[in-house]
């Protein structure tokens, strides 16, 4: 069974499976990103690209996946909040909402971000 330890993730087949599933999370954001009819707001951007990145943050974070490089991260963040700030308004959001989704937005990409920071530097 190779390594062993007592929690969820300290074997290798765990390990592996924790590896295969921080890239489908990968592979579906960059797909999204690199489309941008995918990147709309009312599209895929809200409905599958910040789902993953926190869930990527949270397998980061929780099972010690490895993280994106930082700077992909600031550009998947750049990117989704630029489009954010285009669009919008195009969806008649109240000003309470759309103040505090981008927070949520910058909060989570910003945390996705301090885990890839910590890892990639150590």
């Amino acid at each position: 069974m190779g390594t062993c330890g007592e929690d969820n993730f300290a074997n290798e087949g765990a390990r592996d499976y924790l590896g295969m599933l921080a890239t489908q999370l990968m592979a579906t954001i960059n797909a999204v990103e690199s489309n941008p009819a995918r990147l709309a707001l009312d599209e895929d951007g809200e409905s599958m690209l910040m789902p993953s990145i926190e869930i990527l943050a949270l397998l980061c974070e929780r099972a010690g996946a490895v993280p994106p490089k930082p700077a992909r991260v600031r550009q998947w963040a750049k990117k989704y909040l630029d489009q954010y700030a285009q669009t919008i308004d195009g969806l008649s959001p109240s000003e309470e909402y759309k103040t505090g989704r981008r927070t949520v937005i910058a909060n989570t990409f910003h945390w996705l971000e301090c885990l890839a920071d910590s890892y990639w530097t150590n």
